[in-house]
């Protein structure tokens, strides 16, 4: 950030939960003058904040008359999905410095319009078929069989999410999905078998810096996709890995992440496919 000089610079936080404290925390060590946006009065993050405004992260016209009447320097949405694209549009449109433009970003917090994209780049991922219907989803998940993953495009935190190990189960795994989707369509997804790894990155100038590649301890059913720990190192070999990381650089590349920190997660097949990515 480059704020005016002699004035402390001002950084607007999008969440003060527990997956905005590590960030909070930072700010506030390095002396900025920090304004937090959280739903709950009583967000834990809020006792590293100068200011707190009692407002939804996904508030986007109050979050710009926000950004507007603070004049803010930075505008950051931290550990979150959905309001990284609203910190994009408005840092646009207050013309504040940041790292993703609105384009990237939408296509970060989409899980449709990544997949779209990946199928544009050549980026693998698992085979996967949009649903508006009850109709449409049984005829996609006679096409990829069962099981299946069910979920809402553009939620996070196993919102909307659901396995289907048969045709019985995928009714009520549809009213779950579609009641959670903002768009009233959902993905229906492959079940990959095998591993999971987490390749967490930063790009500079559009290259691709890998950090740490974990792999991802994962929740016993009936949880999916839960995130118990990220182990690191991986226990996988060298080559899985690095070609974990060649996949999870082309899907940065793919939704033009040039700049900033990417969390990517990976399947890893036991079939002799290489990696895929499940999302970035």
């Amino acid at each position: 950030m480059e704020g005016t000089p002699g004035r402390t610079e001002r950084l607007l936080v999008l969440g003060a939960g527990p997956a905005q404290l590590g960030l909070l925390a930072a700010a506030r060590r390095r002396g900025l003058k920090v304004i937090a946006v959280d739903r709950d009065p009583g967000a834990p993050g809020f006792r590293y904040a100068d200011r707190r405004a009692i407002l939804s992260a996904e508030d986007e016209p109050g979050i710009d008359r926000l950004a507007a009447a603070e004049r803010v320097d930075g505008i950051v949405a931290p550990g979150i999905d959905w309001p990284v694209g609203i910190a994009a549009r408005v840092a646009q449109r207050q013309g504040i410095p940041h790292p993703l433009g609105p384009a990237a970003a939408t296509l970060s917090t989409s899980k449709l319009r990544q997949r779209e994209r990946f199928v544009e780049a050549g980026v693998p991922h698992p085979a996967y078929l949009v649903v508006g219907s009850e109709e449409d989803a049984r005829r996609a998940a006679a096409a990829i069989g069962y099981p299946c993953v069910v979920k809402a495009p553009d939620r996070q935190g196993q919102r909307g999410l659901s396995v289907v190990g048969h045709p019985d189960a995928l009714g009520s795994a549809l009213a779950t999905a579609f009641a959670a989707s903002r768009i009233g369509a959902c993905l229906l997804e492959e079940l990959v078998p095998g591993r999971e790894l987490t390749v967490n990155a930063f790009s500079v100038g559009g290259q691709f810096r890998p950090l740490t590649v974990t792999d991802r301890q994962l929740a016993d059913p009936p949880a999916f996709g839960v995130a118990l720990a990220h182990v690191w190192r991986s226990s996988l070999p060298s080559d899985v890995v690095g070609a974990a990381i060649q996949a999870a650089s082309a899907a940065a590349r793919a939704l033009g992440i040039n700049d900033g920190p990417t969390y990517t997660q990976i399947l890893v097949p036991a079939d002799e496919r290489g990696p895929l990515v499940g999302e970035l």
